[in-house]
């Protein structure tokens, strides 16, 4: 009996034993494992800088966690996105993906992507048009990298100005018009030189955004439409359509080209071009030229330099993950103080975080980006536009006909609010059923 109770007493142990190895082996294929082994799949766009900024951020982790292994691919944009659709689509998405802003409204929408931790922290840590598209019903589904903007800022030729005895740089919008004007080569009825150049896809959109934003309007219902036949928008493009049809110190001609119009501006073949911060890396790396400034530009009215901005790149979880606890580390990492500011360095963003974009070292590094970090409290989020290429090109496309005097302004801005609103019902009722 005594020999029984001993092999008894033997298997139990035994039982028990396999119980924790077996509860071991089921730890390290799920989240919150400690330091089992786990690979996370992380997506990304090919863009060299951020390809470069993210191999970087890898190497740093793997000596803070060495259980953690990430397996790194990033693809070409247009691929990206389709492959991204799709993943999502079929439940097969991976743990973490940088997207851009505007698509993950969407996503999150439908139930593919995991609720940040630390929602508060982010809040405050993060500015609101950084956070805009994340943010789901008050919850937040990702961690921007950068604070996206296409306004506040002008590309200018100094040299160009002080040719022509011309005050720099132009601290009202009137003073800005006058220069470009004075700045505006011709050769026989065609431009050769553009004063002010706005026309490129993103900054017909947000020049015009921005112009009813600084009269103190919005372009927002409170049931989600646009309203965009008031009074303001019709002065926000009337004034875009003088600068073609009566100031003249930009035209149509080269909308919809191969090149870019900051492109155009590096060229020589404009004095002053809105466009966004980003533009600058091309100048200076593409380009190789030191012969310009990012300027502030001068508010419509006597408002501040209000502005919409997308919530640009930055990073998600997927609700599917089997390691969430693991990618929400990864993405928190990335996210700290130091790691992003070195990331929008790198990639010559501008940051999403507060206080990296207040540091003194982003801007000793990157000077020429003052003038975008010392707007981006002005800026106010985009908005829920649902398909922002579509809201872009309803807007750019029923401009040139307004600048070509081929309709008036208020049926343009007719045309713009009721195919804008169509579309915005038609992703509504999609994302009512869906749900």
């Amino acid at each position: 009996m005594k020999q029984w109770k001993n092999i008894r007493l033997w298997l139990v142990a035994c039982f028990l034993v396999t119980m924790v190895v077996s509860g071991c082996s089921r730890a390290s294929s799920g989240s919150g494992s400690g330091d089992a082994k786990v690979t996370l799949v992380w997506w990304t766009h090919d863009n060299p800088s951020f390809v470069e900024a993210n191999k970087k951020r890898i190497e740093e982790y793997k000596k803070i966690k060495p259980n953690v292994t990430i397996n790194y691919q990033y693809f070409p944009y247009d691929a990206f996105i389709q492959k991204a659709k799709a993943a999502y689509a079929g439940n097969n998405a991976p743990d973490i993906a940088q997207l851009f802003g505007t698509w993950v409204t969407d996503y999150a929408k439908n139930g593919h992507l995991d609720q940040a931790p630390n929602q508060e922290d982010l809040k405050q840590n993060f500015f609101e048009a950084a956070l805009g598209a994340y943010t789901v019903d008050d919850k937040i589904y990702g961690i921007p990298q950068e604070y996206n903007l296409e306004n506040g800022g002008v590309l200018a030729h100094p040299q160009m100005f002080k040719d022509k005895g011309i005050t720099y740089p132009p601290k009202t919008y009137a003073e800005l018009i006058d220069a470009a004007k004075q700045l505006t080569v011709r050769d026989g009825n065609k431009i050769k030189v553009k004063g002010f150049d706005f026309v490129s896809g993103d900054n017909i959109f947000f020049t015009f955004l921005s112009f009813i934003l600084q009269q103190n309007a919005d372009y927002w219902t409170s049931d989600g439409h646009v309203n965009l036949t008031g009074p303001e928008a019709v002065t926000a493009m009337t004034k875009l359509k003088e600068l073609i049809t009566v100031d003249k110190v930009t035209d149509l001609s080269r909308f919809g080209d191969n090149l870019d119009s900051s492109d155009y501006f590096f060229k020589g073949s404009s004095a002053m071009t809105i466009r966004g911060p980003w533009t600058i890396a091309s100048g200076v790396n593409t380009y190789k030229v030191n012969d310009f400034e990012y300027i502030p530009m001068p508010s419509l009215t006597d408002s501040p330099p209000y502005f919409a901005a997308e919530s640009g790149w930055g990073e998600v979880v997927a609700a599917k993950s089997k390691h969430k606890e693991e990618a929400w580390a990864f993405v928190n990492y990335m996210n700290q103080k130091e790691q992003a500011l070195d990331f929008n360095v790198t990639t010559f963003t501008v940051p999403a975080r507060k206080d990296a974009a207040e540091d003194p070292a982003y801007l000793q590094k990157l000077p020429m980006l003052k003038t975008s970090i010392d707007v981006l409290q002005y800026g106010k989020w985009v908005g829920p536009v649902q398909d922002r290429d579509f809201f872009v090109k309803s807007v750019n496309d029923n401009f040139q006909l307004i600048a070509s005097d081929k309709m008036s302004v208020e049926d343009g801005l007719k045309k713009i609010e009721q195919s804008v609103n169509e579309m915005i019902d038609k992703h509504l009722s999609v994302g009512n059923k869906s749900s």
